[in-house]
């Protein structure tokens, strides 16, 4: 019944378990005097369970030879279910695991994130396995010397790990010491040649794994297509009658296709997800579908006119919001900012309502203020300077002048800072405005998580 609905599979696990632990007795050294000189010989250690025919070549085909020593073996005792440690046997555990993706030219992984991949693994089945550890001997102190070396390892147990593979939830096993015969000689031991053998007994629990089912993840993130108009209709493939209806295409055209179409508005300290009709939207809806939060997640705000532009991007942290499912903790990455053009403003200010002295600091050489209103020659605070809105003004230790006239950089971007609030802005041509808080459409931001 069993090979009509499951195919043949075989992960030599308990194999890996036997070769971690012939690995534990291995290398153990015993001390020789041979000729006046002294040696330090490897105690070889091996797996015990073999045929009959190999052992038979071993002694030479006789039965007057007896095994080489010292030497250390390893075999299977017994393999019982642990009853105690069954869990739920249907739990289905799900890990979403995202690559590095792999530069083929330059042959090594790049910082960008590569393709994603959905792991189910399923609850192995427990089992208590018993080892037999036998220590070939011809003399007591040889014995000696070897089980003082192994009597320190276990105290009374030690943990091994029986792969390298992080999803394996399996890998780590105990090994414990639970009893020791001495020697399977009698006393008294008469003329019998047959060599001294230790019997040392451990408790392995472990566990047998299924098969987990791994899933590439193929959601499209992001469709960038590009649309010409030609000359000739009939190059398209399509009946003249036809024209019109491209008739309203522009020269170069772009479509831009998100997940649900969601944007995202972000101010300092928080990014909101919002629907098309601009309403706020849970912030797990997307971040299901590509894996989960962590510490190194971020978000990429890219803060062009061109969605294909990546010269541009700001970048910030992002975490969970315990407070707002709709919203993420957001904090800019200063660096990634673009480099001011104007030096810093101290403040923006509404020139008729702050004036130096009064509202702002007593003037002194090198302060700029950025103004929300038109500034006339009438306030005599500001040194019958006459100024318009979005213009910057600097007192040179004589007098207030204009540092920036807006109306005079209409077709110039600019960027400068505010101290005072520690945010920047940009100069659009007609007016300042945050150069990274704001709403961007699908297409102009980037979840990583």
């Amino acid at each position: 019944m069993a090979g009509k609905n499951l195919d043949y599979w075989y992960d030599e696990q308990i194999k890996r378990y036997l070769i971690q632990l012939v690995r534990i007795f291995s290398n153990f050294k015993v001390k020789q005097i041979v000729n006046g000189e002294v040696h330090y010989d490897r105690v070889p250690a091996r797996y015990g369970d073999i045929s009959r025919m190999v052992a038979h070549i071993l002694r030479n085909n006789s039965e007057n030879a007896i095994n080489n020593s010292p030497q250390i073996t390893i075999s299977i005792q017994s393999i019982n279910p642990a009853r105690e440690r069954i869990q739920e046997p249907f739990l289905v555990d799900t890990q979403q695991v995202a690559e590095r993706e792999f530069d083929k030219v330059a042959g090594q992984y790049t910082s960008e994130q590569g393709n994603l991949y959905t792991t189910q693994r399923y609850m192995p089945v427990p089992y208590n396995m018993n080892i037999q550890v036998d220590v070939w001997t011809t003399n007591t102190d040889t014995k000696l010397q070897i089980l003082e070396q192994l009597f320190i390892i276990f105290n009374p147990g030690i943990q091994l790990q029986s792969n390298d593979n992080p999803l394996d939830w399996t890998s780590i096993f105990e090994v414990e010491l639970s009893d020791i015969q001495w020697s399977s000689r009698t006393l008294p031991a008469g003329v019998d040649e047959s060599l001294d053998i230790s019997t040392l007994t451990f408790f392995v629990p472990i566990w047998i794994s299924p098969p987990a089912k791994v899933k590439r993840q193929t959601i499209i993130q992001k469709i960038v297509n590009d649309i010409h108009k030609v000359d000739n209709i009939q190059d398209l493939g399509f009946d003249q009658a036809y024209y019109d209806f491209f008739g309203s295409l522009k020269e170069d055209a772009q479509v831009i296709v998100a997940p649900n179409d969601l944007q995202v508005q972000v101010s300092i300290g928080g990014a909101t997800l919002l629907r098309q009709n601009m309403t706020a939207t849970p912030w797990s809806d997307i971040i299901e579908m590509v894996g989960e939060l962590r510490a190194t997640s971020r978000l990429e705000l890219n803060i062009s006119n061109d969605v294909a532009d990546l010269t541009q991007l700001v970048i910030g942290s992002i975490a969970k919001n315990p407070l707002d499912a709709n919203n993420l903790v957001f904090n800019i990455d200063r660096d990634t900012l673009p480099t001011n053009t104007l030096d810093n403003v101290d403040k923006i200010i509404d020139p008729r309502n702050s004036r130096p002295s009064n509202g702002l600091a007593p003037q002194e050489l090198g302060q700029r203020y950025l103004l929300t209103e038109d500034l006339s020659s009438d306030f005599v605070e500001w040194g019958g300077i006459s100024a318009s809105a979005n213009d910057i003004i600097q007192y040179n230790g004589t007098t207030w002048v204009v540092a920036f006239d807006g109306s005079q950089s209409s077709d110039v971007t600019h960027f400068v800072t505010n101290s005072f609030a520690n945010d920047q802005y940009k100069w659009t041509g007609t007016a300042w405005i945050s150069s990274w808080q704001g709403t961007y459409n699908p297409g102009f931001w980037r979840l990583i998580l």
